[in-house]
């Protein structure tokens, strides 16, 4: 699981050419080896290799314990960008060698090899079980199953030592801090593989092994949230709609902004802001020693001049909260000599912002905090309080994948220090919020949710959106988030549209974008598209009762509630490696993912509603056509129980008018809406009204009942209810008059019967 062979100074192998440039580049005459002395002789797992500009065709991979004889490990294909070659259990070698065949081009370029190799295995029967929940990466997004797995974080990607497998069990692998290689902490010294006749784990230092019997995927996640935590609520702000961007230049333009979100009515709960809300400088160029003016835990005074006052401003006048970017290092010397001395930093650097990272591009060397240190978490949250105390609400964590468990101890701290502040009697008891670039099994426990990294303005990034999120929930992540839109370059208005409806289904919905492009507001992008964004935006907003009750039913239940169609229809062949559609509770999202527009979706076996028609589909079916740019395929199984808002600009203003029951008719349906504070922890005691939500399709009844006090959401609890049934049969939706919600009430059939269509 280590990778790579070792120079003295730490550094990983990079093949090198004849005048010491990184990278291997061979001619089609040399026919050369390129070799890997490991220095002593392992059992090998698999080899990756990262191709340069050019890549071969195919390439030879061998082995040797004695540096003379050579076993031939593999014949593979070539790909452009990164390539992983698992092995056969039980290859042993000391040196390792390949050599690629070309045709079309003059040469062939090795950029990266990585050896995993491993001091013991274990090896377990299997009947050709399907493995999930491994994680993923741009590469391996639109796959939800696995034949091998190297734990790991970095920026676009997360690999965690967990599967389940359709055997009937999971299994997560727990080692000792000795596996771990100083200077590539940020892997974890674990990994697994199958053939469909065993399973092989292969490890470095002392292991725990956790196995779950589980019989379906969702039981399997039940295991696994009940062994890691089940995965906290985020405060019901976190469910509306977050503005962020690298570029927020000063206070005006931060107002100005606010105040076109509000004047235009585009819905708005929250904004989140890069370097420039503590420094006008990064630190990227920054030696070890630091710079003595650099402030690690300090306000800039162009964008937060006054932050207390400001901050509070932004919530009593714009309903608003604002969370700030951090880094898992310092850049202040003072800070850092103190660091040094005491023993708190990680050896080496941050890896680049690639996957597979490119070592030769470390950065940030001897600046990194470890966060696994006690007296580290100590210290940091001290440095965090006051900036809690002037109104700061959450965490945006980046460039965290320094060791394997950086984002799981910073949160930690981060914890730490919300416990401690004192800036209003709630504050100790007010819920946890951050935003993480990769994340390691437990971190949902905390309250902490994760964005999928530093992605590209394009529809292929787009495309591998769902499967990321997917992906990332299986392998213990539910609450994911994205850069909507692209950060790293310019998007286009079709493109953030369509990315906008997709994050409408997402468990945190965000837009951001670097520093060098145009910000990603919608009034930015023309009329059509902002209006369909508006509109986005809007449904949004009307889904957060139901997005907030099926949150608590995750906690309360360990049921993720964003999840594949592969959970809930595990017997359609169709569904199970569907990756571009989901499961949103009861509501099928299938958004349109391609340039031109074309719809591409699945409906299993049952009846099928559009939303908010009495249209209705039978699966299983295929359907395709055009789709108009504001509009969101979206489907409703038939005894859906769906609760909605009115639209409303942040969560400030809930409940804003009735809350809306939808029930598509043609099966038994029930829900369970949660109402609660929406900031503190009370909710993990008990303080809570659930109103349970009945439909009886064959008596054509509604009823409901509500337990817990009405005082728990206070002003923000429903008190009126309006319900609208949609019946295939008949034309037009049953729409009935608002009425008291009360503890309890029922709807008579003689109000719920269809006209029937002639």
């Amino acid at each position: 699981t280590n990778a790579s062979s070792w120079k003295d100074d730490g550094f990983p192998w990079r093949a090198v050419d004849g005048d010491g440039q990184t990278g291997w580049i061979a001619n089609e005459s040399d026919h050369d080896w390129v070799s890997i002395d490991l220095g002593a002789s392992f059992t090998l797992s698999r080899v990756e290799i990262r191709w340069g500009t050019h890549f071969a065709e195919s390439y030879y991979l061998q082995g040797s314990v004695d540096g003379s004889r050579w076993d031939n490990f593999a014949l593979a294909l070539g790909r452009e960008g990164w390539v992983v070659t698992v092995l056969a259990q039980g290859s042993r070698a000391r040196w390792v060698r390949i050599m690629g065949n070309i045709r079309n081009s003059d040469a062939y370029e090795v950029r990266d090899i990585a050896v995993h190799v491993c001091q013991k295995t274990l090896a377990f029967s299997a009947r050709g079980g399907k493995l999930y929940g491994k994680g993923a990466s741009a590469y391996d997004a639109h796959r939800l199953t696995a034949v091998a797995a190297q734990p790991q974080v970095c920026n676009r990607a997360t690999y965690v030592p967990y599967y389940w497998s359709t055997d009937g069990y999971g299994a997560l692998v727990a080692v000792d801090n000795d596996g771990f290689h100083p200077h590539l902490r940020r892997i974890y010294p674990a990994s697994y593989t199958t053939d469909g006749k065993s399973l092989s784990w292969g490890w470095l230092g002392t292991v725990e092994f956790y196995l779950m019997p589980a019989a379906t995927l969702e039981a399997g996640t039940h295991a696994y949230f009940a062994l890691t935590g089940a995965p906290r609520v985020p405060p019901r702000w976190a469910f509306g709609f977050i503005a962020s961007r690298w570029g927020w230049k000063d206070q005006n333009y931060i107002e100005a902004t606010l105040e076109n979100f509000r004047d235009r009515r585009f819905p708005l709960d929250a904004i989140v802001m890069d370097f420039e809300w503590y420094t006008n400088r990064t630190d990227y160029g920054f030696l070890p020693h630091g710079e003595t003016w650099y402030q690690d835990f300090g306000t800039q005074r162009a964008t937060l001049p006054n932050p207390k006052q400001q901050l509070k401003s932004y919530r009593q006048k714009f309903h608003v909260r604002m969370g700030g970017i951090r880094k898992p290092r310092l850049g202040n010397t003072d800070f850092l000599s103190r660091a040094r001395w005491n023993g708190w930093l990680l050896p080496g650097g941050a890896p680049d912002g690639q996957f597979p990272s490119d070592m030769d591009r470390v950065y940030a060397w001897g600046r990194n905090l470890d966060f696994s240190n006690t007296e580290v978490r100590d210290w940091y949250a001290r440095q965090l309080r006051h900036l809690l105390n002037v109104g700061i609400s959450f965490w945006w964590n980046d460039e965290g994948e320094t060791d394997y468990f950086t984002y799981f101890y910073w949160n930690t701290a981060q914890v730490q220090a919300l416990r401690a502040t004192i800036s209003s009697p709630t504050a100790p008891h007010r819920r946890f919020f951050s935003l993480n670039r990769a994340f390691t099994p437990g971190l949902a426990r905390l309250g902490g949710a994760v964005w999928t990294g530093d992605i590209d303005p394009s529809w292929e990034d787009l495309r591998r959106t769902p499967g990321l999120m997917l992906n990332y929930a299986l392998a213990g992540a539910p609450y994911v988030a994205c850069d909507i839109g692209g950060f790293s370059g310019e998007t286009q208005g079709e493109l953030l549209t369509r990315w906008m409806q997709v994050g409408v289904f997402m468990p945190i919905m965000r837009v951001h974008s670097w520093l060098w492009a145009q910000p990603h507001w919608p009034w930015l992008f023309g009329e059509t598209a902002s209006t369909a964004m508006r509109e986005a935006l809007e449904l949004r907003y009307r889904l957060i009762p139901y997005h907030y009750s099926l949150a608590h039913g995750m906690f309360d239940r360990k049921h993720l509630w964003m999840r594949p169609l592969a959970m809930v229809f595990p017997d359609d062949p169709v569904a199970v490696s569907i990756t571009m559609q989901w499961m949103d509770g009861s509501l099928m999202v299938a958004p349109v993912l391609r340039e031109d527009s074309h719809r591409e979706v699945y409906l299993p076996a049952g009846k099928w509603y559009h939303f908010n028609s009495t249209s209705a589909v039978d699966g299983e079916v295929h359907l395709g056509g055009h789709a108009e740019e504001d509009e969101i395929p979206l489907f409703v199984r038939a005894g859906t129980v769906l609760p909605l808002a009115p639209v409303v600009q942040s969560t400030d203003e809930l409940p804003g008018g009735p809350l809306e029951i939808q029930i598509y008719s043609g099966a038994d349906g029930s829900f369970d809406l949660v109402e609660d504070d929406g900031e503190s922890v009370n909710y993990e005691v008990g303080l809570m009204r659930t109103t349970n939500f009945v439909w009886y399709d064959s008596a054509r009844t509604l009823s409901w009942r509500a337990r817990g006090s009405v005082a728990e959401p206070g002003r923000h609890a429903f008190t009126q209810v309006r319900v609208t049934v949609f019946d295939s049969k008949t034309h037009h939706p049953i729409i009935l008059e608002a009425r008291d919600l009360l503890d309890g009430g029922s709807i008579p059939p003689s109000e719920l019967q269809p006209v029937l269509q002639v």
